[in-house]
C-alpha cells in the first residue's frame, strides 16, 4: 500500500486514579483509558485501515480500552499552515501533563508535527512508521528539490530531543528491479511512477542511484507527476516504448491548476497504470498484487507490519521510553506475485522464480491431496524400512543357517566315517574270532566245551550283525551304500522273507496283499533287509498276538504295513528311527537300536520311506513307502 500516505495515530493511555474520601470513606475515581487513532489520510484507505484495525482489535477488544478514531486528510490538506493549526488543537485537546499517550506517525506527519510540538509534547511516547532510510528537514521537505546527500538526515538523528522510535518499513527497490528483469528479460526501459512528495523523493532517488550502479544499460523514464497532468501521465504511459517495465509507487497527480487536480483512490490508480501500460505492472508494497492489479513486487507484508507495531506499543505499556528503543527494521522481504496476471500477460512459467509466494495460483494436485501423498510416502518408506530391515535379518538367517547347515554336514560326514571306520575296526577281530572257532577239533569235544562254543559262536554272530549295521549306516551318512535296483515283486519277497526268519528266528506273521500284482525298483538284498527288520521289531514290541504283513498299491505308490498290538507312544515315531536315541532293547532280544534307524536311510536311499503309525487304540504298524509309477515292470 502507499507507504508515503502513512498513518498518524494516537494512542491515549488515561491512568486509572484512586482517590481517597475523608472520614475513613473511599471514593474511586476512575478516569477511561483512551486510545485516540489518528490516520494521516482519509477514512477508508485500506492501509491505514488495515493498521488501526490491528490497533483498535488489540487494545479494544483484547485489552478492553475504549477507542476513539479520528482522521486527518492530510493528503487534501498539505500545507503547513493546516498542519500547524491541527497540532494545536491536538496539544489543546489533549494535555500532555494528564494523559498518557503514545502517539503513532505517519512520515510526513513525523516531520511535520515534530517541528510544531511543544517542549511538554515532545516529551510523549512516540512511535514513528517510515519506509524511507534517512529523512530531511521540514524546510526541504516544503521546497520540493531533489534529494541531495547533504539534505539527508538519518533516521537516529531524526528521533533526536523527542521521546520516541522509529519501525522503519524500507522499500526493495532493487529486489524488485531484479525481479521485472527476470520475468521481461527483453527489458530495455525502467519507468518509475512516483510524486512530488518525501517518499516520492526518496524513491526516485534511490531508483535513480541503482539504476545508474548497477543496471546502466537500463533507460529510466521518470514520470514524476508534478510536471505532468493527470491527462499527461496517462498519455506517457499509454506510449511507453516496447520493453518497458513499470514500477508504480503511487500515483496522485495535481498542479497549480485547481481544475486540472484529480485525486484518486489508490488501487483505481493502479488499475489504470496497468490497464494504460498493456503489460505487468510491478509496485513496491502490498496494495494491488494480491487482487492481481500489479503483477507483483518484494516487500514485507501489512501484517508483519501489525505484529512489529504490537510488540513496540507492548514495551512502551510497561514502561519502557521509545526513545531507549533500538529502531526496528523491517527486513525480512519475500517476493509476492500474483499468478493469474503473469498468465495473462504470457509470461512463460519456467520464468518464474521458485521461492516466490502466489496469488490465485491453482491448487495443484500434490496440494490438494497433502496430506494423503504425504501420508502414503511416510507409509511407503516405513514399509521400505520394513522390509529392508526383515531382508537384512533374513539375510542374516540364512547366512547362519547355511553355516550350521555346513556346519552340520561336515559334522554328519565326520560321524558317518567315524561309524564306518569303528565297524571295520570291530569286524576284523571278530573275523579272526570265527576263524579261530572254525579251526578248532569239534571231535575231541566234550558237551560242555561244544555247548559253549555254540554260545561264543551266538554271540559272535550277533555282535557281526550289529558292526554289520553300523558300517552300514555309516555308508548311507556318506550315500556310499552302492545300491543296486533291480525290478522286485513284493509279494514273492514277503514270502522268502517269512521263510527265512521262521526257520532262523522262528517268528510267524500274516501276510494279506490286495490281490494285485506289484513292482517296485529296489536292491533286492536291502528291501528284504528293511521289511525283516520292521517284522522282527514289531514281533519284538508286539504284546500279544502275531504280526500282520499287509501290501497293497495306493495312487502310484506301494504300501506295506507291519502292524501289532503294542504300547508305543507318539513320541516313538521318531525316537526309534534315531540312531542316538537312548531306548535299549533286553540282551536275550538280539537285536539293537540300529536296525530301524538304518531301514530309514535304506528306505530314504531307495526313494521312499518308513514310518510308525498308529492305526487305532493299541494298533501300531511299521508303514513302507515306495513309489510305483516309476517301478513298475
Amino acid at each position: 500500500m502507499n507507504k508515503k500516505l502513512l498513518l498518524l495515530i494516537i494512542i491515549a493511555v488515561m491512568a486509572k486514579l484512586n482517590v481517597l474520601a475523608a472520614d475513613g470513606g473511599k471514593t474511586s475515581v476512575r478516569q477511561e483509558n483512551k486510545v485516540l487513532v489518528l490516520s494521516s489520510y482519509y477514512q477508508g484507505y485500506s492501509w491505514a485501515g488495515t493498521l488501526e484495525s490491528s490497533i483498535v482489535s488489540h487494545f479494544s477488544v483484547d485489552r478492553k480500552w475504549s477507542v476513539e478514531v479520528d482522521y486527518l486528510d492530510l493528503v487534501a490538506n498539505r500545507d503547513s499552515s493546516f498542519m500547524h493549526n491541527k497540532a494545536e488543537r491536538l496539544m489543546a485537546e489533549h494535555d500532555a501533563n494528564k494523559k498518557n499517550i503514545v502517539v503513532l506517525l505517519g512520515e510526513e506527519a513525523w516531520i511535520m508535527y515534530r517541528t510544531y510540538m511543544s517542549e511538554e509534547w515532545k516529551n510523549v511516547p512516540c512511535v514513528a512508521l517510515f519506509s524511507g532510510t534517512y529523512t530531511i528537514s521540514a524546510s526541504d521537505y516544503s521546497s520540493c528539490r531533489e534529494i541531495t546527500d547533504d539534505m539527508k538526515i538519518s533516521l537516529e538523528n531524526s528521533r533526536k530531543g523527542i521521546n520516541a522510535t522509529l519501525i522503519n518499513d524500507p522499500y526493495f527497490v532493487e529486489p524488485t528491479i531484479e525481479l521485472a528483469l527476470s520475468l521481461r528479460p527483453q527489458t530495455q526501459h525502467l519507468a518509475l511512477v512516483s510524486d512530488t512528495w518525501q517518499i516520492g523523493f526518496m524513491v526516485r532517488e534511490k531508483t535513480k542511484r541503482i539504476v545508474r550502479e548497477k543496471y546502466p544499460s537500463l533507460d529510466l523514464i521518470d514520470l514524476n507527476n508534478r510536471e505532468l497532468t493527470t491527462a499527461q501521465l496517462k498519455t506517457r504511459l499509454a506510449t511507453l516504448p516496447k520493453h518497458t517495465a513499470v514500477i508504480f509507487d503511487s500515483w496522485f497527480s495535481q498542479s497549480k491548476n485547481t481544475a486540472n487536480r484529480a485525486l484518486y483512490p489508490d488501487n483505481a490508480m493502479r488499475y489504470i497504470a496497468s490497464s494504460l501500460t498493456g503489460d505487468v505492472v510491478f509496485g513496491l508494497y502490498d496494495v494491488g498484487i494480491r487482487d492481481g492489479v500489479l503483477a507483483g513486487g518484494v516487500y514485507p507484508t501489512s501484517e508483519e507490519l501489525q505484529s512489529k507495531l504490537i510488540d513496540v506499543l507492548m514495551k512502551i505499556e510497561n514502561g519502557v521510553q521509545p526513545k531507549d528503543m533500538p529502531l526496528v527494521k523491517l527486513d525480512n522481504a519475500n517476493t509476492y506475485l500474483n499468478y493469474q496476471t503473469l498468465k495473462k500477460y504470457g509470461i512463460p512459467e519456467n520464468l518464474y522464480p521458485k521461492n516466490a509466494i502466489y496469488f490465485g495460483k491453482p491448487i495443484s494436485f500434490f496440494e490438494r491431496n497433502e496430506k494423503y501423498i504425504l501420508g502414503g510416502v511416510c507409509a511407503l518408506i516405513a514399509i521400505v524400512i520394513l522390509i529392508s530391515v526383515v531382508a537384512f535379518f533374513e539375510r542374516k538367517l540364512k547366512r547362519q543357517a547355511k553355516m550350521l547347515l555346513l556346519v552340520s554336514r561336515e559334522n554328519e560326514k565326520g560321524k558317518s566315517n567315524f561309524i564306518t571306520n569303528m565297524g571295520y575296526l570291530m569286524r576284523s577281530p571278530l573275523h579272526a574270532i570265527q576263524m579261530s572257532i572254525d579251526m578248532l577239533d569239534k571231535s575231541n569235544m566234550n558237551d560242555n566245551d561244544k555247548e559253549l562254543l555254540s554260545f561264543i559262536n551266538q554271540n559272535k554272530s550277533m555282535l557281526l550283525n550289529i558292526f554289520n549295521d553300523i558300517i552300514d549306516l555309516g555308508k548311507a551318512g556318506e550315500n556310499d551304500l552302492n545300491l543296486s535296483l533291480t525290478s522286485v515283486d513284493v509279494e514273492p519277497a514277503i514270502m522268502n522273507i517269512k521263510e527265512a526268519l521262521g526257520s532262523v528266528s522262528g517268528i510267524q506273521f500274516t501276510i494279506e496283499g490286495d490281490g494285485k500284482t506289484h513292482f517296485v525298483k529296489v536292491d533286492p538284498k536291502r528291501f528284504s533287509q528293511v521289511v525283516s527288520y520292521a517284522i522282527v521289531n514289531a514281533d519284538y514290541y508286539k504284546m500279544t498276538g502275531k504280526v500282520a504283513v499287509k501290501f497293497w498299491g495306493n495312487q502310484n505308490e506301494v504300501v506295506v504295513q507291519v502292524g501289532c498290538i503294542a504300547n508305543f507312544t507318539e513320541k516313538d515315531t521318531e525316537a526309534l528311527f534315531d540312531v542316538f536315541n537312548n531306548r535299549t532293547n533286553p540282551a536275550n532280544s538280539g537285536r539293537s537300536n540300529l536296525e530301524l534307524p538304518l531301514c530309514r536311510k535304506l528306505m530314504q536311499a531307495m526313494g521312499g520311506n518308513i514310518t510308525l503309525e498308529r492305526l487305532a487304540d493299541d494298533q501300531w504298524a511299521f508303514v513302507i513307502y515306495i513309489d510305483e509309477k516309476i517301478c513298475r515292470v
